[in-house]
């Protein structure tokens, strides 16, 4: 699998429940200055090619002012885990007590979370 970039218009139908996904949905939101958003890349796409269940995204703050505020999450890098069975459920990845210097969250603490919270 890989990491496809998605649009500020797929993004809201996919978190609104308004577009079903058949498998759980990863996305990772990004800026275009954040040098641990970029660092992350390289985790993000290792998992996608693990988890041939799990549909990885990633989606650019800069195509979406006020989404941060919109779904409650503070600043970038974020993870999110969305579920679209018969009721769109997501779920946000906590902030780690340790931040890794490279890349904010490790390969292993994603792994756990998605573990935790794939359907």
């Amino acid at each position: 699998m890989a990491v496809s970039r998605i649009s500020r218009n797929n993004l809201l139908q996919i978190l609104d429940g308004i577009v079903k996904e058949r498998h759980d949905v990863m996305i990772k939101f990004y800026g275009n200055d954040c040098h641990l958003c970029h660092s992350l890349k390289d985790h993000y796409l290792h998992l996608s090619n693990q988890y041939n269940d799990v549909n990885f995204y990633a989606f650019n703050m800069e195509d979406g002012a006020g989404i941060d505020s919109k779904y409650g999450f503070e600043g970038v890098p974020a993870i999110c885990m969305v579920n679209t069975g018969s009721k769109t459920t997501y779920t946000f990845m906590s902030e780690p007590e340790k931040p890794d210097k490279k890349s904010w969250y490790t390969l292993r603490e994603i792994k756990t979370f998605i573990e935790e919270n794939k359907r």
